[in-house]
């Protein structure tokens, strides 16, 4: 699936998002106004299939009601609302930046290098579920691990990188892999069945980051500055988070797996938050800033 194609799906969420229900020829006249178009209105069998391909690919359904208006109700799922605003909002920078060319020195944007040159692809494996060969230089390996051949079971986004999560076929482990360190990507054709139980709400629903864990998750507390917790309630860690407001600050509640993307999420409030519980978490970030504070008083030179 090209980027092309990508681009036009997220238009056609976008618009049945923002205007309503829209019959076929509705949908038909905003396309052909649209700079995607080339000036054509919007194919029959076109519609269907951006239709099927994108609740296949994104879950998320076009709905018809019994007047032939096409619809996209709010999806209960938190994770398939935020793929949607991501969505959103991908196309909605898009269209702006498109004419803003004049001003491209005052636009300063972040660059998530990894989803320029397979994305796309491994969106695609994921659809038609079928595997991956790929070559992976590792941060950890001095050479690169060749002819990895992988199934993809779902895919997110993290700290402007695109991870891959699903099973390594030489071993049947699940293994999780940036895309900006993959290279010779080809997609070799050959099914595989995902596990039903195993999905992307599952896998991390009790999780921060790209690494999950067996252990069970625990109650987290966090007591934050009024000003981080302004942050948090616009932009909530995790779709568990509760907060108890006090006058001087707020207490964070969160239920999550103890892992290292974790300590390092709450490493990057600094002075504006603490770990109140569990005693494990506390000691693990309290650990984490003893080697850092030790890094600088051991020496000062180079």
């Amino acid at each position: 699936m090209g980027v092309d194609k990508l681009t036009k799906y997220i238009w056609l969420v976008d618009t049945l998002t923002s205007r309503g229900r829209l019959t076929r020829r509705e949908l038909s006249e905003l396309w052909q106004r649209s700079h995607l178009s080339g000036g054509k209105g919007l194919p029959h069998r076109t519609f269907f299939t951006m239709r099927r391909e994108i609740e296949e690919i994104f879950g998320i359904e076009i709905s018809v009601s019994s007047a032939w208006e096409y619809y996209i109700d709010t999806p209960a799922d938190p994770n398939a609302r935020a793929l949607r605003s991501w969505m959103l909002d991908s196309y909605a920078a898009g269209s702006v930046l498109e004419g803003m060319r004049e001003v491209a020195d005052c636009v300063i944007v972040e660059e998530v290098p990894s989803a320029r040159r397979y994305l796309p692809r491994v969106v695609e494996a994921v659809r038609a579920r079928t595997v991956l060969r790929f070559t992976y230089s590792s941060y950890n390996r001095t050479m690169p691990d060749r002819d990895i051949d992988f199934a993809p079971y779902f895919i997110r986004l993290y700290h402007r990188r695109w991870y891959m999560i699903g099973q390594r076929q030489s071993d049947h482990c699940i293994r999780t892999y940036a895309l900006d360190r993959v290279t010779d990507m080809v997609n070799t054709g050959t099914p595989f069945v995902r596990p039903e139980d195993m999905t992307e709400v599952r896998y991390f629903d009790h999780t921060i980051g790209i690494t999950s864990s067996h252990s069970p998750e625990q109650t987290i507390k966090l007591k934050v500055t009024h000003h981080l917790a302004k942050y948090l309630r616009d932009l909530p860690l995790h779709p568990s988070q509760r907060e108890d407001l006090f006058s001087s600050y707020s207490i964070i509640t969160l239920r999550l797996r103890l892992t290292p993307d974790l300590v390092r999420e709450i490493l990057t409030m600094g002075a504006d938050a603490t770990v109140l519980e569990p005693k494990t978490l506390r000691l693990m970030v309290m650990q984490s800033l003893k080697e850092t504070l030790s890094n600088y008083e051991a020496s000062s030179e180079y």
